[in-house]
C-alpha cells in the first residue's frame, strides 16, 4: 500500500514538472517577428536621420602589410564619432575618437594627434580605410562621390563605387540586412585594389 501510495504521488509530481517545463519552453521561444522594409524614399529619410546610433560588430582588416580580426564598437554623435577595435582575444588594437578640432587615436598606449581620422589610422597601422565616409556607408547610404549604385527589389543599396579621401576606390557591397522596417545593414564588404574589410553587425542601438 505504501509503495502504490508512493508510485501514484511519483507519477502525479512527474506529470506537474513535465507540464511545467513544456509550459516555459513555449513561452520561453516566442515566434521571430519580421518587418517587411518601408519603402525605398521613407526608409532611407529615416535613416538620414539617425544623428546617435552605436553598432557592436566583428571586423576582418586584410591590408599589404598586415591582416587583423577582431570586434568592433563605433558610436555616431551628430558629425562625430568614436570607435574602438579589439582583437580576438580582447586585447585593444586602437581607439579613435573624431572632434570638432580634429582626430585622436590611441594606439599602442600612445595617444595621436591628427587633423583627418583616416590619414592618421593610415600613418600609424598602414591601413587605407573609408573611414570618413563610414558613418553613411555603415547605415548603407551612399555618399555624394559614389557610383554604380546597384538596389535590390526593396530599394535597398545592394552594392556601390565609394572614392575615400584619400582617392582609393572601393567596392561596397551588402550581403544582409536586418529584418525590420529600417533594413540597416548586417553584413558589409569593401574591397579595393589591394585591401578588404568585413563588418558583420551583431547589434544596433538607435
Amino acid at each position: 500500500m505504501i509503495f502504490q501510495q508512493l508510485y501514484r504521488a511519483t507519477r502525479q509530481i512527474t506529470g506537474v514538472l513535465l507540464f511545467t517545463i513544456l509550459a516555459a519552453g513555449c513561452s520561453v521561444s516566442p515566434p521571430t517577428q519580421v518587418e517587411m522594409p518601408l519603402p525605398q524614399n521613407e526608409r532611407e529619410a529615416k535613416i538620414q536621420q539617425l544623428s546617435q546610433f552605436s553598432i557592436d560588430a566583428s571586423i576582418s582588416v586584410k591590408a599589404p602589410s598586415d591582416s587583423v580580426t577582431g570586434s568592433l564598437q563605433w558610436q555616431q554623435q551628430g558629425e562625430h564619432y568614436r570607435a574602438a577595435m579589439s582583437s580576438v582575444i580582447g586585447l585593444s588594437i586602437f581607439e579613435l575618437e573624431t572632434t570638432a578640432t580634429g582626430a585622436r587615436v590611441i594606439a599602442d598606449g600612445k595617444t595621436h594627434y591628427g587633423e583627418n581620422a583616416a590619414e592618421l589610422l593610415n600613418y600609424l597601422s598602414g591601413w587605407s580605410l573609408p573611414i570618413e565616409d563610414m558613418p553613411l556607408w555603415i547605415r548603407g547610404l551612399p555618399s555624394h562621390n559614389s557610383q554604380h549604385l546597384q538596389r535590390d527589389s526593396l530599394g535597398r543599396l545592394q552594392s556601390f563605387t565609394l572614392i575615400d579621401s584619400q582617392q582609393r576606390q572601393w567596392q561596397v557591397t551588402y550581403t544582409d540586412f536586418f529584418a525590420d522596417s529600417l533594413s540597416l545593414p548586417r553584413k558589409i564588404t569593401l574591397q579595393s585594389a589591394d585591401s578588404r574589410l568585413k563588418l558583420v553587425i551583431r547589434e544596433w542601438t538607435l
